[in-house]
């Protein structure tokens, strides 16, 4: 059952990604995974998405050993985020998620073709996000 359940998760699961300020402190921000309801937080938007790249890969490593239940979605008010800044076509730049995604393989020991960035659907981030994300390509 475990393996068949290891299949499934690594195969056809993918997830969605929305980048704001923390609420707490607004020097950092917060990559949050929409499926799982899990996040991320570094004062670099690539150290958040990075950070949650882990995170997640760590999740589905727990619940294909345990057999419990992956997804738990965010709340309402993350997807609304997520929705208006996909509206706003706030994509974060291909070129900054290459990056992103390039270290998390390497943080987590992957080489091709087990690669963390087959799972990511969709990254977008806030204005705020966007004008950090164009701070980071300069």
């Amino acid at each position: 059952m475990a393996k068949s359940a290891k299949r499934v998760i690594s195969k056809s699961m993918s997830f969605r990604i929305c980048v704001y300020p923390s609420q707490y402190d607004k020097s950092y921000f917060t990559a949050h995974c929409l499926e799982l309801d899990i996040f991320g937080q570094d004062k670099t938007v690539e150290g958040a998405v990075g950070e949650l790249l882990q995170l997640i890969e760590n999740q589905i490593e727990v619940c294909e050993e345990t057999g419990a239940q992956l997804q738990f979605f965010a709340p309402p008010n993350v997807w609304q985020k997520y929705e208006r800044a996909k509206k706003a076509k706030h994509k974060l730049p291909d070129e900054l998620v290459d990056r992103i995604i390039s270290q998390a393989n390497r943080h987590l020991g992957f080489v091709e073709p087990l690669n963390i960035g087959r799972r990511i659907d969709y990254i977008v981030g806030t204005k705020e996000v966007m004008d950090e994300c164009q701070a980071a390509l300069a």
